[in-house]
């Protein structure tokens, strides 16, 4: 066959591996490789010297292990037999896929199964040459974009439909599109190390569609409705329990009592109705410090009204010893009642009373007087800590009866 002078391919950029079709040379012959371009001398399945971008004289220096495999002679002009593959090295983009299957996910949300298809497109660029020719390249003289999509396509779409599964699987149907973007990359990275084994490198992976059965899309719009109409029921419950909690408060606060006296007095209503009062002593014994806590409340109720109407009492004296007077004079002469004059009173200024110490029970939180023994609310015994004089805020002992520094006698 005839000696080839100059090697080169100039072809369409959608051929990925191109052989040339003479396979004699000798060492004189010019190999021309154009940008994005890489050649590759093959011989006996087996990849020898490779070649990138430029211009290049097949000399023995050259061609190393062609020059080993063949055994030629240095300095002279050898002829060699050896096969010639061009690799496009550019970037090969919007290759388009698609799962050929429906795939099953479970929306997290509903918990209701769906079929659903994907598809997207993606590019790829050629890494390693030689690792493409050992795995793929065999005796056809060309591989196109359409070839290699045919090759890789039960690798892409198996492990594509496996990640979809899964990765949907994380969103809700009416929000996985906000999502595609950290999909696609999901994806990209697990079909990625397959198809790295064959030289190839998948770039811009994308996942654009995501086709949802009529019959599944339709029951989800049901179901999401259904949820959303719940949703706006309890918003309006909560917002008729805060209005109605209001209205309480308001009406609590008309008649001149708190919730926790409201508290106390069901309390109160509850142990009241407990039909083994008399029969059951430590039942009585708990029952206590509950009427003491609950006639101090009352004793405190009856104070303020008392200090609230004096000075309308203190207002009126004239007039009750005006009556008087009038009672006198209505009596016989004969026995007269000298009238007593009123002393001005001085009205002594009443000590500032301490206030109360409070303590509040560990079980429940309710805060009571600092007298309690036990709490009203749920009955729990309660630490004893220092006892004041309620008169002058002297702390006495435990066990003392009167104060040791105003002599008033302590309250039970």
């Amino acid at each position: 066959m005839a000696i080839q002078e100059v090697i080169k391919y100039e072809g369409e950029n959608n051929v990925l591996i191109y052989k040339y079709p003479a396979e004699d040379f000798n060492t004189l012959s010019t190999l021309i490789v154009h940008e994005s371009q890489e050649a590759v001398f093959f011989s006996d399945g087996q990849a020898l010297d490779s070649f990138k971008a430029g211009r290049y004289t097949l000399e023995t220096k050259n061609i190393p292990l062609i020059s080993k495999l063949r055994n030629l002679v240095t300095g002279g002009v050898s002829p060699f037999h050896v096969e010639v593959y061009f690799i496009n090295l550019a970037t090969l983009m919007d290759i388009p896929w698609g799962t050929p299957s429906q795939v099953t996910v479970k929306d997290p949300m509903y918990g209701y199964s769906y079929s659903a298809g994907a598809s997207g497109s993606f590019g790829i660029r050629i890494t390693d040459g030689r690792k493409l020719l050992i795995n793929m390249v065999g005796t056809e003289k060309l591989m196109s974009i359409n070839e290699v999509q045919r090759y890789f396509r039960d690798l892409i779409v198996t492990r594509v439909k496996n990640c979809i599964a899964v990765e949907l699987s994380k969103y809700s149907f009416n929000v996985f599109n906000q999502h595609l973007n950290e999909i696609s990359d999901h994806v990209a990275g697990q079909i990625g190390g397959g198809i790295a084994d064959y030289g190839i490198q998948v770039i811009n992976f994308f996942l654009s569609a995501v086709n949802i059965k009529t019959e599944d899309l339709e029951e989800l719009k049901r179901l999401d409705n259904t949820m959303a109409q719940k949703r706006f029921e309890a918003m309006g419950n909560r917002e008729a329990a805060v209005i109605e909690a209001e209205g309480m408060a308001k009406a609590r606060e008309i008649q001149g009592y708190t919730w926790q006296q409201e508290q106390q007095f069901d309390v109160s209503r509850t142990f009241a109705g407990n039909e083994g009062f008399a029969a059951n002593p430590a039942n009585m014994m708990a029952q206590v410090p509950l009427a003491f806590s609950m006639g101090n409340v009352l004793r405190d109720q009856v104070v303020d009204a008392a200090a609230s109407a004096r000075p309308q009492t203190e207002g009126g004296k004239g007039q009750l010893q005006g009556a008087g007077w009038q009672q006198s004079a209505s009596q016989p002469m004969a026995q007269p009642q000298p009238a007593i004059q009123p002393q001005p009173m001085v009205q002594p200024q009443p000590a500032a009373q301490p206030q109360s110490p409070k303590l509040t029970c560990t079980k429940c939180g309710t805060v009571m007087p600092g007298h309690a023994k036990f709490c009203f609310n749920c009955g729990e015994k309660l630490a004893i800590g220092p006892v004041h004089c309620t008169q002058c805020g002297f702390e006495i002992p435990p066990e003392a009866k009167f104060c040791m520094n105003c002599g008033a006698r302590r309250e039970s």
